[in-house]
């Protein structure tokens, strides 16, 4: 990765974040998606969910309306894509009875290789809302508390024994973001395909002052989230690549989304770009994705990211006291969020609160987010590190609103 894109390829905030574990069962093909004329673009239309399918909650909604909003859905998409001069986008929207999936633009510009709805995407980010909800799993079963001093699982942690799990997972430890040092840059642009471990990016942090002192403050950081990862191994005594696929991705049937660098990667990534000079770039494979570790390195599709989401925030996942901890907000003026809980970020949309996450590595951005009130969800994904991907989301939040 050239430093020309240095900002824009990891970026610490709570819509912008990079940043993989181990597991023992490899994850389902990818399956093909294809439009209604067979050439593997556009969108899928939007389908009336059956009971159980993703757009439950609100009823089913008339064929005839479901038709109308594909239309102005698919509408909005190439909008944005034209706006921001994207190389491509994918997104998915789930209200009430109707489910859509659509994209717009390249997989590949190289080669002209249309984007199609089932592709899959690095999601940066939007990896910490996976951690976290591991961690609270452990903590339902006694295996760990929130207030424990991050001590306690593990070793080396600058202020380690005035750092609880809690203020890891919001974000208000004060640790520095080893991604904002110098250091950790020269080393991986002099060796992009450097495979880097915790202890190593931690040892980058152990020379730079705190932000505050924990608990005054809000600093999101993506050092917290590579210690979530070792906190969540400690306290279960497992890989948390392993863990993740047991007790998240398999019983979720999120059967398209794995952890870059735990097992093996499923075919059909998309290209990721950045600019330079105007030019794309493609920066798919800029750094190795051990650099994003539990902070960010997960792969994935607007279909399982939307899934998730909604099994999420509706207990499937999780059982009430831990939903109660992971929407405890802290102030978080992170863009369009206002508050961040554990792994778990509040906005406000056209359609009311959204609580999920956004997403940014290098060569793609990403926001995927949940409107109970309306029962609204709306993941999508961008292959342009410097695409705004939560635009996207508000641009299709406002069709939905209107009349």
């Amino acid at each position: 990765m050239s430093r020309v894109l240095r900002r824009t390829a990891i970026l610490a905030c709570a819509g912008a974040v990079l940043l993989t574990g181990c597991s023992s069962a490899s994850p389902a093909p990818l399956d093909q998606a294809t439009d209604a004329h067979g050439d593997g673009g556009g969108s899928d239309g939007v389908g009336s969910a059956g009971p159980g399918g993703a757009g439950g909650g609100a009823g089913d909604a008339p064929a005839a309306s479901c038709d109308e909003l594909s239309a102005a859905l698919e509408g909005a998409l190439d909008g944005a894509m034209e706006a921001q001069r994207l190389p491509g986008v994918a997104a998915a929207v789930h209200v009430g009875g109707c489910s859509w999936l659509g994209a717009a633009g390249v997989a590949d510009a190289e080669a002209n290789l249309a984007m199609r709805p089932g592709d899959l995407f690095r999601v940066g980010s939007i990896t910490k809302t996976f951690v976290a909800t591991l961690a609270l799993m452990l903590r339902a079963e006694g295996r760990l508390s929130l207030d424990d001093a991050v001590s306690r699982y593990v070793d080396g942690v600058p202020r380690g024994e005035q750092i609880s799990v809690r203020q890891i997972l919001n974000h208000t430890s004060g640790l520095f973001d080893f991604t904002e040092s110098d250091a950790f840059w020269a080393a991986a642009l002099e060796d992009p395909t450097h495979t880097w471990t915790p202890a190593e990016l931690i040892e980058i942090v152990a020379s730079k002052p705190p932000y505050f002192e924990p608990g005054q403050g809000f600093a999101y950081s993506n050092t917290n989230y590579i210690i979530a990862g070792l906190l969540i191994e400690a306290a279960s005594g497992e890989p948390v690549g392993e863990l993740l696929r047991k007790r998240v991705l398999e019983p979720a049937e999120l059967a398209h989304t794995y952890l870059d660098g735990a097992e093996p990667a499923l075919p059909g990534l998309v290209h990721g770009y950045g600019r330079s000079r105007g030019e794309l770039v493609d920066t798919t494979s800029a750094i190795d994705p051990s650099a994003a570790g539990t902070s960010g390195a997960l792969v994935s599709t607007t279909s399982d990211l939307t899934s998730f989401y909604r099994k999420l925030l509706d207990g499937t996942l999780l059982g009430p006291a831990e939903l109660a901890e992971m929407t405890t907000w802290v102030d978080a003026p992170l863009g369009e969020v206002n508050g961040y809980g554990l792994g778990l970020s509040r906005r406000e949309s056209s359609l009311g609160v959204q609580y999920g996450h956004d997403g940014s590595i290098w060569g793609f951005t990403s926001s995927s987010y949940y409107a109970l009130d309306s029962d609204a969800s709306i993941t999508v994904l961008v292959n342009l590190e410097s695409g705004d991907a939560g635009r996207i989301v508000d641009d299709l939040s406002n069709v939905l609103v209107m009349p």
